[in-house]
């Protein structure tokens, strides 16, 4: 009899939505379905359905990554971040995988294969059979999947010769056909406007069609100038585009349009010359969303015309406020068309709000609220509607001059 009752209700509540035109869209608590793994004491643990499970104990833990069907999580272990493991979810077995692959691993985006470099030597694995591993490449500087998972796109390492340094060549690597490399660019030689001994990873636009990557000089220059570029996928076309801190994640594409935005601006400092910037592959003209006197510091797409931002207020060192603690931000929410920005958060006295995240298929907006000694991750719906806290108490990323790399401890499977 109640059954029949509550399908009663509901019953007359459609009704009601539609003799008012309401959407008949049924909140059935999406977020039940995000994963997320993250470090805890140095530890890696996971939350699912609401639940937290510590998985590691006393093992100094950083970069959780997912694999693309979240069945896997694969870290770095040890203080100096060498040894990878991967994490069996199903089964709760800890594998070996590399003694020295820890610091720069990446999932296939289809299929659970896991790519590290060894030195300069691109490797790949299948994490059931970490022990089979098939070389790709040697000479490797970065590089990423490729879309299908078919194979990667990688850089060249240049070399220093009496000359001066040579160019960095950007090549595309089937999976199981090592002699099959094609080159599809060589950047351009040392110039009083570019310079490039490597790259950053590379991430390819909705369509395929272009790559978006970050063109990198020695070690000391490239903390505080680099060269984004836009590259056609078939090697033809080739821009640059604006320079920026060496930042991997300062640079994204909507998720549905070739549209790219990037913080821009020189400097390694996060508080001075930091704008959110946004332009259209491959031809147009970057156009700046921040503010006079304010710094965007992260950055993530909410859908193609909404950006939520991570910004604080601009602390230029030449004004005599570099010794001052930095102003901690906030997130605002950019309409990219018409141009308005609206704050969302407001966080309480003395911390701040960093890393915004969408969290597509659950229709979540996640992000990092911290006084930079403590760290909670929060959850909430799009334009940070109905905020709450996730989970409490994660460790700090690293901090490079307020660039928080968030990622060091917390990835999310959604």
């Amino acid at each position: 009899m109640r059954a029949m009752k509550k399908i009663c209700l509901v019953l007359a509540a459609l009704s009601l939505c539609i003799m008012l035109g309401l959407p008949l869209t049924v909140s059935a608590k999406p977020a039940a379905s995000l994963k997320a793994a993250f470090v805890r004491g140095g530890d890696l643990w996971m939350k699912a359905g609401g639940i937290e499970q510590q998985l590691t104990k006393g093992d100094n833990v950083r970069n959780p990554k997912w694999s693309f069907d979240g069945e896997w999580i694969a870290y770095a272990r040890g203080e100096d971040e060498q040894e990878l493991r991967v994490w069996h979810v199903p089964t709760g077995k800890s594998e070996l995988v590399s003694e020295r692959g820890g610091s720069n691993f990446q999932w296939s985006p289809d299929r659970n294969r896991l790519a590290f470099l060894l030195d300069r030597k691109l490797v790949w694995v299948r994490p059931d059979k970490p022990d089979e591993q098939m070389e790709a490449a040697n000479g490797i500087s970065n590089y990423s999947w490729l879309p299908n998972g078919n194979g990667f796109v990688a850089s060249g390492a240049a070399e220093l010769l009496p000359e001066g340094w040579t160019p960095v060549p950007i090549l595309e690597i089937p999976l199981n056909e090592p002699n099959r490399v094609k080159t599809l660019y060589v950047l351009p030689k040392q110039s009083d406007d570019f310079f490039a001994v490597g790259t950053s990873e590379f991430k390819f636009s909705p369509s395929g069609r272009w790559m978006a990557f970050l063109a990198t000089p020695t070690a000391s220059l490239s903390a505080d100038s680099n060269t984004l570029v836009l590259l056609s996928a078939d090697g033809a076309f080739f821009r640059k585009v604006d320079r920026m801190a060496n930042n991997k994640d300062w640079f994204k594409w909507s998720d549905r349009k070739d549209r790219l935005a990037y913080i821009g601006g020189v400097g390694r400092e996060a508080t001075s010359n930091k704008q959110l910037r946004v332009l259209e592959a491959p031809e147009g003209k970057p156009v700046t969303y921040t503010p006079a006197g304010y710094v965007d510091q992260s950055f993530t797409w909410e859908g193609m015309q909404h950006v939520v931002v991570s910004r604080a207020k601009e602390r230029k060192p030449s004004d005599g406020s570099a010794a001052q603690a930095p102003d901690l931000p906030k997130l605002v929410e950019i309409k990219l068309q018409g141009r308005r920005d609206k704050p969302i958060t407001e966080p309480p006295k003395r911390f701040g709000d960093f890393n915004p995240q969408f969290l597509q298929r659950v229709d979540r907006l996640a992000w990092v609220r911290s006084n930079q000694s403590i760290a909670n991750v929060l959850l909430s719906g799009r334009s940070g509607k109905q905020p709450s806290i996730y989970i409490k108490n994660i460790d700090l990323g690293a901090n490079f001059y307020q660039q928080w790399r968030w990622s060091d401890v917390l990835s999310f499977h959604s």
